[in-house]
């Protein structure tokens, strides 16, 4: 594990063995543990812009899961919340808010269900629930922005995705270059991901909703698509008590989309989840 000063706080970075793979993993600053978990086409970096104004008033944590940047490969079956559960233990952090965004915030919920005593809140960006199927339209899209990879055609895959009108809304040329660039850097590793490995709760966490008792924020962006919006109600439907928040002019990545709004949602929520 090593360290290295930034600003006023230390940030500490390292590799944790999970059984078999390491992933990397990242903290920096003190107080109530945020853990911030990526979707399933960029990996820790899509919280670059938000988790160091994060670290003023928490302790944050991301980590790149198997198969994603930094971290390895899995080569046999594994299940994502157990790996976030033993990267909490070896942080020493016993309960924490979880941010999820897109697949991440599927793995936010099957934690919540498998570790409740873990979690002081949820907060689930652009969310997708394990369990629940996905349109032909959404299907189709993904398969569209994939088929160059199928011909070796990196840039134009890593292009079809970042030019997506859902992932990103209008233009925020930032945005959609950061996801460009990450993609053709980690197009390699991302085209050799096996998502059959992933473990998945039996039954699935879309049946189970109802036995999250954390506090729950949803945010989804007003341009991101159907199917994501549909899921969205789903886990509102079934998570008592929880709040869905629609924000204009962002798609399925808020957080890289208005990362100050995301900052600003997350220390608030986190504060009120603090507060109970």
């Amino acid at each position: 594990m090593g360290a290295a000063g930034h600003g006023d706080e230390e940030q500490t970075s390292g590799y944790f063995d999970v059984g078999g793979s390491k992933i990397y993993y990242e903290t920096r600053g003190s107080g109530p543990a945020i853990v911030l978990l990526h979707d399933g086409l960029l990996h820790g970096v899509t919280w670059d812009e938000v988790w160091e104004p994060l670290e003023r008033k928490h302790q944050v944590i991301r980590y790149d899961r198997r198969g994603y940047g930094r971290s390895d490969a899995a080569t046999a079956s594994f299940s994502s919340t157990e790996d976030l559960a033993k990267l909490l233990r070896y942080l020493k952090v016993s309960h924490a808010v979880i941010a999820g965004s897109s697949s991440g915030a599927a793995i936010a919920i099957d934690f919540a269900l498998e570790h409740p005593e873990m979690v002081d809140g949820l907060l689930l960006i652009g969310p997708v629930v394990h369990g629940m199927e996905y349109s032909v339209e959404f299907r189709e899209r993904a398969n569209r922005n994939n088929e160059p990879m199928e011909r070796g055609e990196v840039e134009a895959w890593a292009r079809n995705w970042s030019q997506d009108k859902f992932l990103v809304a209008g233009t925020n040329e930032k945005a959609r270059r950061k996801i460009y660039d990450e993609l053709v850097a980690n197009a390699e590793k991302l085209k050799k991901y096996d998502a059959a490995l992933e473990e998945k709760l039996t039954p699935p966490a879309s049946e189970r909703l109802r036995e999250i008792k954390a506090p729950t924020m949803i945010v989804v962006g007003a341009a991101d698509i159907a199917d994501v919006k549909a899921h969205a109600g789903a886990i509102k439907a079934g998570i008592h008590g929880s709040t869905l928040i629609v924000v204009e002019g962002a798609g399925h990545l808020f957080q890289l989309e208005k990362p100050e709004e995301a900052v600003t949602r997350l220390n608030d929520f986190a504060e009120k989840c603090a507060r109970k």
